[in-house]
């Protein structure tokens, strides 16, 4: 074998390891898939073993998807997205089951938000304030219904019949962008100036918050036959706003009191060296706590994860700690969402919008995101030298970062669950959005960024 064809085999042995495991997963869900739950769910002895086999099958999917990803440029979130359907049947005991669903998917997702919170320095999210939150409030505003007016238009123009709700939904729900999927992109990335960084990591992580507030506000609507228009300008009224408030001060409430509690567990283990398990699961559950206490009293509990990470600086002494953390992310709650959204697709019925979705992902890509950008922070082109100002080549480089990821496919699962209207195209619509996204900006955001010379 010559060296050259050592190579090209070397290239190609991740692409064959992930056809196999795609392939194994689909060949055991496919032909043995009905029989295997039917004879767990017929087993009185163990209850439960339906619910455990299919959280057994979540680990097993998770390594198959970080391993069979090692040296290919596909995110391993598309490839936990494929395999949760492919694996459909095996998934159903959980997915049938609407409380275990949510229960996963939420707080697997509260553990993201938090996760989001602690990647960000304070420091920093205070000193970019002023553009983050241009981004991530009027700017997720402005995306979610640019979004919703293109999706009706492109059902229009292709002979689709899709529900008011659904395009109004699908708005809030798709609005904001990914940190899980940004974060590992720009690391790598040598930039010329922190800035441009810096806001597209900070802004991830603030805009999931006001996309699930968003999302939460239209869920108070009565949505049956609401136009686009009005559905937005309902977001002024006394009701919603005070809605919002509410969601807003709660969350805030109870994400300081998670810091409160990160701190208390920072300080007992900078006076024990020690380290316990019981460590790992007290921090873990910190958010998990923020959550429920801020939906408790009517908060944003997504809010309070994320202020709870925000408020809580990095610490020497807990670095073991957050790093179990972070492979819990990795490892645990990330695969958990995408599996289990993949599982919710029918696989016909996404084919059958594929035109839809494709069209709206591209739209949404290429024209919604880059004139909201230049429209939020497009007067600080005017003022490129100034440390504070943006040059438009920093300015297109943030246009090109639209990754949706993790809380939309949340808030996907969950709003599936909770709608009582008809939703038919939601899910299928809002995954074409999620894998492109995934499939396109991911690999290709490091050449964009070389190319407008705003990172080595």
């Amino acid at each position: 074998m010559t060296e050259q064809t050592a190579a090209t085999t070397s290239k190609r042995l991740p692409y064959l390891w992930l056809v196999l495991g795609v392939g194994a997963v689909a060949a055991l869900s496919i032909f043995p898939g009905e029989e295997i739950v039917r004879r767990l769910s017929s087993l009185p002895e163990a209850p439960t073993a339906p619910v455990l086999a299919a959280v057994a099958l979540i680990a097993a999917c998770s390594f198959i998807s970080v391993y069979a990803t090692q040296g290919t440029p596909i995110p391993s979130f598309v490839v936990s997205i494929v395999l949760g359907m492919v694996g459909h049947t095996l998934f159903q005991p959980i997915v049938a089951n609407q409380t275990a669903l949510a229960a996963l998917v939420t707080g697997s997702a509260a553990i993201i938000l938090f996760g989001g919170g602690l990647e960000m320095p304070l420091r920093s999210f205070l000193r970019l304030f002023v553009k983050i939150a241009l981004l991530a409030i009027p700017g997720v505003l402005i995306t979610g219904a640019l979004l919703s007016f293109t999706l009706a238009g492109a059902g229009s123009i292709l002979g689709y019949t899709i529900a008011p709700a659904v395009v109004v939904l699908l708005g809030a729900i798709l609005a904001s962008t990914d940190p899980a999927a940004i974060i590992p992109v720009v690391e790598g990335l040598g930039f010329k100036r922190r800035e441009p960084k810096d806001i597209v990591v900070a802004e991830s992580a603030l805009n999931d918050v006001v996309g699930t507030l968003l999302t939460s506000a239209f869920f108070k609507l009565s949505l049956g036959g609401i136009a686009i228009a009005a559905a937005y300008r309902s977001l002024a009224s006394v009701e919603t706003l005070q809605f919002l408030g509410e969601q807003t001060a709660f969350g805030v409430v109870f994400g300081f009191a998670g810091y409160l509690l990160l701190s208390l567990l920072a300080g007992l283990k900078r006076r024990h060296v020690t380290r316990y398990g019981a460590d790992q699961i007290v921090f873990l559950c910190i958010p998990i706590v923020a959550f429920v206490g801020a939906v408790a009293f009517g908060g944003s509990g997504f809010l309070a994860a994320f202020v709870a990470g925000l408020l809580f600086p990095s610490r020497e002494h807990m670095r073991e700690i957050e790093h179990f953390f972070y492979l819990m992310i990795d490892g645990v709650a990330k695969p958990i969402i995408f599996l289990l959204v993949g599982a919710l697709v029918n696989f016909s019925a996404l084919l059958a919008w594929a035109p839809v979705g494709i069209a709206a992902a591209l739209v949404f890509m290429f024209v919604i995101r880059p004139l909201m950008v230049f429209l939020m922070l497009g007067v600080y082109a005017l003022v490129p030298g100034s440390p504070r100002g943006l040059s438009v080549r920093e300015l297109l480089f943030i246009s090109f970062v639209r990754e949706t990821g993790a809380i939309p496919a949340v808030l996907l699962v969950t709003t599936v669950a909770s709608v009582t209207v008809p939703v038919d195209g939601l899910v299928e619509i809002g995954m074409w959005v999620i894998l492109i996204t995934l499939i396109l900006a991911p690999p290709l955001t490091p050449l964009v960024a070389r190319r407008l010379g705003v990172a080595s």
